[in-house]
């Protein structure tokens, strides 16, 4: 049984270089430094013992002597000779001490070099010897004598690790026994990095280290590593990423089983939900560093995790307290999906590092939106979008997980078909980067699927049906979701229904059918609270301008006068930007008691920071907020009013409408409050309410949205663009039978499709028709019941009766065979169902 072990565990490595850092060591502490080789390489081993001396066994055929370094704990007493015997005489062997220490500080350490040189004993022959330290005086230091033992850990196979993962993404190395094992391996095209430290342990505790020496980022693989084909690893599920301003929900799921969760950058456990949602933010510990490994090679670039943070530990670097918070948030990009916004402005916009802030990178107009044999450049324009996007493909196709390559990809409502495109492409080049070399053609759109999964808000709408329980009926269930998110305010509007006959074919059982979505730009949460941040700024303009405090000013507010100055971008005038938003973020989201400082540290244009005491009227900012949630509301019912034209159903078209509030902004309670409070009667408002604590289980908006986009790669319900630009069909049009309204047609009905009636009996047919207000049985001669007649002609006579509802208040009729329809040829009328008039059209 070996005394020593070897291990390359992360918690033992990171306790093994605390040990060798001698922190808070005392006597009788011996540390021990020599040059080793493991796996062909050059190592320098430390190890820190008490009253031990640990000395490397030879290298059969190479050498007769290891050099080792000792050094000795002694205080500031100084110290003569490492001496082999039972006492300090004159003829005694002796090894004196070096002048300079290279182990320990001098003023704590004294330390011995043995070589073949200096030592007077045979190397083979100290583990047989009894050594001791003299000082000075009276004192012998080390004076019982020092036991020698052999160092006998060994490197084994299973300590060849992949650190790659760890280095560039803070993920759990792949281990040696995967690596070597024939029927696992490492992936061919993946990058190796193996262990750079190896924790020692000496009957269990830790005692020193193990650090590789020399270049440590362009690794030989190993000979006992095994070679893997990676599509061999190839998952057949989809990954959906609903990207949004704050944050961004990855999701994965299969044929079978639930949904799988993915966050990015998180080193802490899930204690509410919205931990599952991945902050869209990215920072810059070294910039330079970062942009330059990200251009030195396209696929599996080493950007190291510390140089740069993405996800959860940007947004925890940006929101930490203490010394240095400024310039930590000049160095994050929050909201980064909004950057596009920029680049379509042509506004500068310029990356910061924390640790490099002389080094700026100016943000570019990104790569075009082109699928090619080209692929990727080195040259390339740098895109922290994509980027972000690198690491979450990172966090997905790890050697432990697969590899993942269907990705359907939901965004912002309102985003502009340029955007989407954009943004679609940074995410497909981000997720190729993350792949083995060679495992797919950056145009091979069938080995690497990166799709546009649609608005986000009907993505959450299919999810949100299940969760309220909403189930389509006769004619379908009329819908609106109002997705107010981060950055505008999403608006939906369709119909759930079941599916027709050629959709039910293709296996879907139910249909979302919407008409074309819009959106209210500004109404987001952070522009809003941007705008909030704004007018404190301007309140507290007199402060400002006296330390020349840089800001930005948000689009939709007016210049200060004479202070555009103040206003021109930059890093600083982010970070104190993000600082004054992050201050009064409780109003808006706890409304106006909520407690707030009035003072904020600012950093002004000379690099300075002030306590800036800062004018906050809470009855102003609330009275702002009420103010644009109502402009919101009048903009919504507007778009109401022409949906229900084309969704709802007579007498009443907002019956049965459900409203589906979704997002950040969708929970505040005071817009709810005025939205409801418009909402015409039969109207049924759904509001999403955040999962607490108690209920992790449960989706938040974001989570659901991704859930909805893989209910639709994987369940039987299905969603499309409404093709019908018309305005719903408002009558019941039919025939005469027993002295009742016999319907053919009525508000659930296709346009352009033709219905069968009945046989045509005469030449001359009457057409019964009413406006839908009533569904229940309506007798012929009822006075709300009209007439039109046609005269379709002898030769109509004999033939089966069709009509077809051509517009909202227009039908055709004509004459056809039995279970067909007519032909083009066919005699054919028209009836207005407004005027009552009849006209022929053809035949």
């Amino acid at each position: 049984m070996p005394v020593y072990e070897l291990s390359v565990d992360g918690t033992l490595v990171r306790e093994a270089e605390k040990v060798v850092s001698l922190a808070g060591r005392e006597f009788p502490t011996l540390v021990m430094r020599w040059e080793s080789r493991l796996f062909d390489q050059p190592w320098l081993t430390t190890l820190v013992l008490d009253y031990v001396i640990a000395l490397p066994p030879l290298i059969v055929g190479q050498a007769t002597f290891n050099e080792v370094r000792i050094a000795a704990f002694t205080g500031r007493a100084g110290t003569k000779f490492m001496y082999f015997g039972t006492e300090m005489s004159a003829s005694v062997p002796r090894i004196a001490p070096e002048m300079e220490n290279a182990v320990g500080p001098s003023e704590l350490y004294q330390e011995f070099r043995l070589d073949e040189q200096t030592c007077p004993i045979p190397y083979l022959k100290l583990i047989q010897v009894s050594p001791r330290i003299y000082g000075e005086g009276l004192q012998n230091y080390y004076s019982p004598p020092i036991k020698v033992e052999r160092y006998d850990g060994v490197a084994s196979p299973e300590l060849i690790a992949d650190f790659f993962p760890k280095v560039v993404a803070n993920l759990e190395p792949v281990k040696g026994t995967t690596l070597v094992d024939p029927a696992q391996g490492l992936w061919t095209g993946a990058r190796f990095l193996g262990a750079t430290a190896i924790a020692i342990l000496r009957q269990g505790r830790v005692v020193g280290l193990h650090r590789r020496t020399g270049k440590t980022d362009k690794d030989p693989i190993p000979p006992e590593v095994k070679r893997r084909d990676p599509r061999l690893d190839m998952r057949t599920d989809w990954v959906a990423v609903d990207v949004g301003a704050a944050s961004t929900a990855v999701a994965v799921r299969g044929e079978r089983g639930g949904a799988e969760f993915v966050r990015i950058g998180a080193d802490g456990p899930v204690r509410v939900s919205a931990d599952n949602e991945n902050p869209s933010e990215v920072a810059f510990e070294a910039l330079a560093r970062t942009t330059k490994a990200w251009r030195d090679r396209v696929i599996l670039p080493m950007t190291r995790w510390g140089d740069v943070l993405v996800g959860h530990a940007a947004r925890d670097m940006r929101l930490r307290p203490g010394e240095g918070a400024h310039e930590r948030a000049a160095a994050s990009i929050p909201a980064l999906a909004l950057l596009r916004e920029r680049t379509e402005r042509g506004e500068p916009f310029r990356l910061r590092g924390r640790c490099d802030p002389d080094t700026t990178e100016a943000l570019k107009k990104p790569a075009p939106p082109i699928i090619d044999e080209e692929g990727i450049g080195a040259h390339d324009p740098f895109d922290p979008l994509e980027l972000y996007a690198y690491y979450v493909g990172l966090h997905l196709n790890q050697r432990s997980r697969g590899i993942s390559t269907r990705y359907a990809i939901t965004m912002p409502t309102g985003w502009s078909p340029e955007r989407r495109a954009s943004v679609l492409i940074a995410f497909r080049r981000g997720l190729f980067r993350s792949l083995p070399a060679g495992l797919c053609e950056y145009h091979d759109l069938e080995g690497l699927k990166v799709v546009d999964a649609g608005p986000s808000a009907i993505a959450y709408a299919v999810q949100a049906f299940r969760m309220f329980g909403i189930q389509p009926r006769d004619g379908g269930v009329p819908f609106c979701v109002i997705d107010a998110g981060a950055s505008e305010a999403g608006i939906a509007f369709g119909l759930l229904r079941s599916a027709k006959a050629h959709e039910a074919a293709q296996g879907l059982e139910r249909m979302v059918e919407y008409l074309d979505p819009t959106a209210i730009p500004w109404l987001g949460g952070e522009r809003l609270l941007h705008r909030l941040a704004y007018r404190v700024y301007a309140a507290s303009q007199a402060e400002m301008r006296e330390r020349r405090i840089p800001f930005e000013r948000p689009p939709e507010e007016s210049p200060l006068g004479d202070a555009e100055a103040l206003f021109a971008p930059s890093p600083d005038a982010r970070a104190n930007t993000w600082a004054l938003k992050e201050l009064l973020r409780p109003l808006l989201e706890g409304g106006p008691s909520a407690p707030v400082e009035e003072q904020l540290a600012l950093v002004g244009l000379d690099g300075e920071s002030s306590v800036v005491p800062l004018s906050i009227d809470r009855g102003a900012l609330s009275g702002a907020l009420d103010g644009w949630f109502r402009d919101a509301i009048d903009v919504f019912r507007q778009h109401l009013a022409g949906a229900v034209a084309k969704i709802g159903r007579e007498p009443d078209p907002y019956q049965g409408l459900r409203i589906l509030l979704a997002g950040r902004l969708g929970m505040n309670p005071r817009f709810a409050e005025l939205l409801a409070g418009v909402l015409p009667a039969g109207v049924q408002l759904h509001r999403f309410k955040e999962p607490d604590k108690a209920n992790l289980g449960a989706p938040t908006v974001k989570m659901a949205t991704a859930l909805g986009a893989l209910s639709l790669r994987f369940d039987r319900i299905g969603a499309t663009l409404r093709a019908e630009k018309r305005d719903a069909f408002r009558y019941r049009v039919g025939r005469a039978r027993h002295g009742q309204l016999a319907d053919v047609l009525d508000p659930s009905v296709d346009y352009d499709a033709w219905r069968e009636m009945g046989a045509c009996l005469k030449p001359e047919i009457e057409v019964l028709f009413m406006a839908a207000e009533d569904e229940g049985e309506v007798a012929a001669d009822d006075p709300r019941v009209r007439r039109a007649v046609c005269a379709l002609g002898r030769d109509a006579v004999g033939q089966r009766l069709y009509i077809r509802a051509v517009g909202p208040a227009r039908a055709e009729v004509s004459v056809g065979p039995p279970g067909g329809e007519p032909s083009a040829s066919a005699v054919c009328w028209s009836v207005d169902l407004q005027s009552g008039a009849a006209e022929k059209t053809s035949g």
